[in-house]
């Protein structure tokens, strides 16, 4: 009798459950958050549509985003992006912004006219522009991408915003392909075998040359010490920020192996020229020794945080130690990086990138 018992009770609690509703939860919305260069965390309802990339330097973020496909799936809307040797984007996406770019200097309110779900500015933007979009309520997203650190923490970052973790990493792991050849090859050369290296931006007013030197944080200095060279100029900007103009007595004191010359605006073998055809140069052991170099560019200058920073990388450490990187095709890199990073097959477009660099470093 206890057992019968016992099988009634247990089917009547069973049957209980079974009457009992069923109630789901509801879907959760699927949220887009990421860290910005700012430090703040940017969140958005739904995958954006419309991405602005407003203001000065838009180049590096408007870089980092078509490294990712979704950019070719919504509306992109840029400021200039040329800096003086032609513009990429044009070149290789004509269909962005059909009606023209809009101006780097555009104000607040222009900016919100674009309605867009997204605005992409360089950090140095945030108290100027940022802040005051967040007034308004107006998502605004800042990179730096100033140094290789910034470059690997913020592609992670704008990632999560896009919804595409995965293509960030895979974007990184491309990189260290790149980056890890190099460190190996370089790995345990003495100090005698690595040459003292001077890069200097060059600036041109009234037929009158100067030059400048990079930040120690900034990649221009990481990427010489990357490949075995030694920056000779590190320790001496005194800027708050950004480049410092050095003196040619400065110049003279460090008496460099090797001089590289980068020009953002202009073919940089312009300064290269000037180098050689000034007498005051004359007695450096880089000029005497015929070791000054126009850096390499295509659209833009390789030496500079933009993507392409890898191939400025690339070719330094095959112009310091040719010894080590005889293998080290760049026309072939050059064809493989824009494939790699940018999905980019078309052949003409392949051949102008590598027509471009060959002309920027033909005087070398």
């Amino acid at each position: 009798m206890k057992r019968l018992l016992l099988v009634v009770a247990t089917l009547i609690f069973a049957t209980s459950l079974i009457a009992q509703p069923v109630i789901e939860s509801a879907p959760q919305a699927q949220h887009y958050s990421a860290t910005d260069a700012s430090g703040r965390t940017v969140a958005l309802d739904e995958k954006p549509e419309k991405i602005l990339v407003a203001a000065k330097a838009a180049l590096m973020p408007a870089l980092a985003l078509f490294l990712f496909p979704e950019a070719q799936e919504i509306e992109i809307s840029l400021s200039k992006t040329d800096q003086g040797l032609g513009d990429f984007f044009s070149l290789v996406w004509p269909h962005i912004n059909p009606g023209g770019r809009l101006d780097q200097n555009a104000s607040v309110e222009e900016l919100i006219t674009k309605q867009s779900d997204l605005i992409l500015l360089k950090a140095t933007h945030f108290e100027s522009l940022g802040k005051k979009l967040d007034q308004v309520g107006v998502k605004n997203f800042t990179m730096s991408l100033e140094t290789w650190d910034e470059w690997q923490a913020e592609l992670i970052q704008l990632g999560k915003l896009l919804g595409s973790e995965d293509r960030a990493h895979l974007i990184l792991s491309l990189y260290e392909e790149r980056i890890t050849p190099i460190q190996k090859r370089v790995a345990g050369l003495p100090d005698d075998r690595k040459p003292d290296v001077l890069l200097l931006q060059g600036a041109r007013s009234d037929n009158a040359f100067s030059f400048k030197i990079a930040p120690d944080s900034w990649l221009q200095t990481w990427v010489v010490e990357l490949v075995g060279g030694i920056p000779v100029w590190k320790g001496s900007n005194k800027a708050a920020s950004g480049w410092s103009v050095v003196t040619f007595e400065q110049i003279a004191t460090w008496d460099p192996d090797l001089v590289v010359v980068i020009s953002y605006n202009a073919p940089a073998s312009i300064y290269q020229d000037a180098i050689y055809d000034s007498p005051v140069w004359k007695e450096l052991t880089a000029v005497r020794n015929a070791s000054v170099y126009a850096s390499p560019s295509d659209m833009m200058n390789y030496i500079q945080p933009v993507a392409s920073w890898i191939l400025g990388a690339q070719w330094l450490a095959k112009t310091i130690h040719p010894e080590l990187f005889t293998d080290l095709d760049m026309d072939a890199e050059i064809r493989s990086f824009y494939t790699d990073f940018y999905g980019i097959t078309d052949s003409t477009l392949l051949d102008e990138f590598v027509s471009r660099f060959q002309k920027s470093t033909a005087n070398n």
